[in-house]
């Protein structure tokens, strides 16, 4: 039996390793951190599990996973891939009853059926709960699930190590990865059979942005440098209501969008209730449509003048102490009381990345033995992912991803043992940019030239930014002492953040139309007919080729 390697220790990682296990594979763990904490959290990093209060299944009476595929297709504006679809909402329902199996429990009402919130774009209230971090008490059925694996010796966790090359043998197969331990830069051969790319991607090449700062699109950069492609790009969701807070661990931190069905209301600077100029639906239309039209108060004028505007939360403000107890402690710390303030200030903050690698229904990507679940996976999700829709497949596709990587190694030679190949050395240029500034100037440039509303000036002006960064990327100066391997940590984030913006950049130049998420100014309509971009690396280039699903 060959070794199966998950990369990545969050929802989707910890449910491919425990379903590899269960399916008979010995599994290695790699993780630049794992994530133990038995308390609730809303901090820089930490995956995004920790973070979602409820995940769609269509398990309600009068629902269907029909109807929830529908909402779905629909939401992503008809650019997904029908059969992915398909397989999330089947899988969403199972995976209600597999939580529940390893200790869950979800909220029920008084008749003891499953307790459901409404999502933006969803026709029936969907998404089950509980309290409002649900992903948090996921989280710890996974952890426990995965402490009992490891003490049967089915599981090993390697911590502290970051993935850098997925290796491959002369038939091309998957036969392990690189790695590099994060505090002392020694490398190290990981070898096995198959290998899972669960790193949770992220939206972090934006400030501001929801995203873990510890996650960096490690393992959309990986899948290309292997030769897997990457399919949609441009799709990024931006969510409407981010935190605009001093406390910089909580700016562009989520303000649930339930607020807004339980009657908050969005302000611009003159008192005005402006989304309704914007949507008929109001406050209560899909993501994508609220942050386009709150972004274009901020960048028109019409916003406070700390660049924000304002969620009134005074007709349910009362409702936020018992209802939405983990909000009620983030706002709190992010020095907003609902006990004593009637608004919040927001605006749209990066949220989802809706491309990755292109993968098929058993989450297999172009690599033989190469899978993607999560973030890092695309396709699933079209032009504009369903809140609710990221948790729920996060946690399906892993699973798949872990279940059919465990039969295909079932055959394979089984793997060796982890070899330290040196240390990793990087050059510093005198008078370089650090990381860490180069980082952050990646961050806002591409909020303000690729965000929710987008024109060919703007993306013409951050392909020519692009070029500045990776030039500067290049001649880095690194600090010494116990400060030098966190920089080379950013540094890594750099790179890979740099490549994925180059992706949702050129991505966004070739899509001349407006669907979901991708706004267009000077090109407003939707086209008739959906044509999708992937893109490989081929001799270190880009090179890009339209597709369209057949499903």
């Amino acid at each position: 039996m060959g070794t199966v390697i998950v990369v990545g220790a969050g929802g989707s990682g910890l449910s491919a390793a425990i379903e590899a296990a269960d399916n008979g594979a010995d599994v290695i763990l790699v993780t630049k951190s794992l994530y133990e904490s038995q308390k609730y959290k809303w901090a820089s990093t930490g995956g995004c599990t920790w973070k979602t209060h409820a995940f769609n299944a269509a398990v309600a009476a009068g629902d269907s996973v029909a109807a929830h595929v529908q909402d779905t297709i629909v939401g992503g504006s008809h650019a997904n891939n029908p059969e992915l679809v398909d397989t999330l909402c089947r899988g969403a329902r199972d995976l209600v009853h597999w939580l529940e199996g390893l200790g869950l429990a979800f909220e029920r009402d008084t008749d003891g059926e499953f307790a459901t919130r409404p999502f933006g774009g969803c026709g029936t209230p969907r998404g089950v709960y509980l309290e409002d971090r649900l992903g948090y008490h996921i989280q710890s059925v996974l952890t426990a699930r995965l402490g009992q694996l490891v003490a049967d010796g089915r599981i090993r966790i390697v911590s502290g190590v970051r993935a850098t090359k997925v290796l491959r043998d002369a038939d091309g197969h998957v036969n392990g990865i690189e790695a590099t331990a994060v505090d002392t830069l020694e490398r190290m051969v990981i070898p096995g059979a198959g290998v899972i790319l669960a790193d949770g991607g992220g939206a972090s090449m934006y400030a501001p942005s929801a995203a873990s700062m510890d996650k960096s699109c490690d393992g959309i950069a990986l899948g290309l440098a292997a030769g897997a492609g990457v399919i949609d790009m441009e799709f990024l969701q931006f969510h409407p209501t981010g935190l605009a807070s001093g406390v910089l661990t909580f700016d562009g931190s989520l303000v649930e969008e339930a607020l807004r069905f339980d009657g908050a209301l969005l302000l611009n600077r003159d008192g005005e209730r402006f989304m309704l100029g914007h949507d008929p639906r109001g406050e209560m239309a899909t993501r994508d449509v609220v942050s386009r039209g709150i972004y274009r108060e901020i960048i028109e004028g019409r916003a406070f003048d700390d660049g924000a505007v304002r969620l009134d939360i005074s007709a349910c403000a009362h409702l936020i102490p018992t209802t939405y107890p983990a909000l009620d402690e983030r706002l709190i710390q992010a020095g907003f009381d609902p006990r004593s303030v009637t608004s919040l200030k927001i605006r749209p903050t990066a949220h989802f990345l809706m491309g990755g690698l292109l993968i098929n229904s058993r989450s297999e990507t172009t690599v033989p033995g190469l899978y993607a679940a999560g973030e890092t996976a695309g396709g699933i999700h079209g032009a504009n992912r369903l809140g609710g829709n990221g948790l729920s497949e996060c946690l399906v596709f892993g699973r798949i991803a872990g279940r059919h990587a465990a039969a295909e190694c079932r055959d394979r030679a089984a793997s060796g043992e982890i070899e330290v190949i040196g240390s990793l050395n990087l050059p510093s240029h005198k008078g370089g940019d650090t990381p860490e500034t180069v980082l952050q100037d990646l961050r806002t440039s591409m909020y303000w030239h690729a965000g929710p509303v987008r024109t060919r000036r703007g993306l013409t002006t951050m392909l020519g930014l692009l070029e500045t960064f990776e030039q500067r990327a290049g001649r880095l100066a690194f600090t010494t002492g116990s400060r030098a391997a966190g920089q080379v940590q950013t540094a890594t984030d750099l790179s890979n953040l740099l490549l994925a913006s180059r992706l949702i950049v050129e991505g966004a130049l070739m899509r001349e139309e407006s669907r979901g998420a991708h706004y267009r100014d000077d090109f407003p309509q939707q086209s008739d007919d959906f044509i999708g971009y992937s893109a490989a690396l081929k001799e270190g280039q880009l090179v890009w080729a339209p597709y369209m699903h057949t499903a």
